[in-house]
């Protein structure tokens, strides 16, 4: 039987959980709530938008999409414009592909061959 997750927002994870918001990746929050659920029963996981920001021409970018695509994952995928590459260097990010995590106000950022080992690894995050 499937698990059901109740959406909660990164603010209440935090809360849950005592982390810090300023000094805790995105990650290590959904970490620690994860420890949280099996300590208490619970089933709360954090309200998160995923964003794949791709270019033309390159191969780790395709296969990414790929895989998205075929697995229906709830990843955004979005080719990186003027507008995009300026907010990826402005977070001095600078290969691609760039996987955005947002959460609330938070965003974290992997990039380049790592995204697709962490789409590949966290299936079931994205569905």
């Amino acid at each position: 039987m499937e698990k059901t997750y109740s959406k909660i927002t990164i603010e209440k994870a935090v809360q849950l959980t005592d982390k810090c918001l300023c000094c805790n990746s995105i990650l290590e929050i959904e970490n620690a709530l994860n420890c949280y659920n099996k300590k208490n029963g619970t089933q709360y996981s954090v309200e998160t938008e995923y964003k794949l920001y791709t270019t033309k021409n390159c191969t780790n970018c395709n296969l990414s999409k790929f895989l998205i695509n075929s697995q229906k994952l709830r990843i955004k995928i979005l080719e990186a414009q003027e507008k995009e590459l300026n907010y990826l260097m402005k977070n001095n990010i600078g290969k691609f592909p760039v996987l955005e995590i947002i959460a609330g106000e938070k965003s974290q950022f992997i990039s380049g061959k790592d995204v697709g080992e962490f789409i590949a690894s966290n299936l079931e995050k994205f569905k």
